[in-house]
């Protein structure tokens, strides 16, 4: 299903109106849910090794307690810093988040689904070819010094320890 930038859900692309993402995730209710981000990009969690605390499941919180800890403490924070900016595709800067490793393991779950839908629209997909063997930085700290990273596949969560490799970056919404 196709996320539009007014807000509304689709499970056809509707050409007049602008695709912001591909649906990942839908709640019990089906009114709530995660929204996958088309564009992505390879950046550090830090580069500067930052130590946040970010541990709750819930990423748009993670990622506003990256940025002030990386502002306080005047550091990067590359990951989170991206997808605050992110500014593509009818998503205005300060809408995206970068997830937390659970909700990529709901995203993830969907990885036919979400893999058909990005292959639909200007050859989007996750990290190209290599999405079989990638890894998605999330928004939750393993412990001070390292953070998890998610990989589609399988949803296999994986800490590393050292926040400034480069691994896939993929904002998320919510609705």
């Amino acid at each position: 299903m196709y996320y539009y930038s007014d807000g509304t859900i689709s499970a056809e692309v509707i050409q007049e109106k602008q695709i912001s993402g591909v649906v990942g995730w839908v709640d019990e209710s089906k009114k709530h849910g995660l929204v996958l981000g088309l564009r992505e990009t390879r950046l550090p969690w830090s580069n500067d090794e930052l130590e946040v605390g970010a541990f709750t499941e819930n990423g748009k919180e993670n990622t506003r307690l990256i940025l002030e800890a990386a502002q306080k403490q005047n550091k990067k924070a590359e990951a989170a810093e991206w997808c605050a900016a992110y500014d593509f595709d009818g998503v205005q800067p300060g809408e995206a988040f970068l997830a937390s490793r659970d909700e990529l393991v709901k995203i993830f779950g969907n990885l036919g689904a979400i893999q058909g839908a990005l292959n639909k629209i200007r050859g989007c997909s996750l990290d190209g070819d290599t999405w079989l063997w990638s890894w998605y930085w999330s928004s939750s700290e393993c412990y001070s010094y390292s953070a998890w990273r998610v990989r589609p596949s399988d949803g296999y969560m994986f800490s590393i320890n050292s926040k400034n490799h480069s691994n896939c970056v993929r904002c998320a919404l919510a609705f």
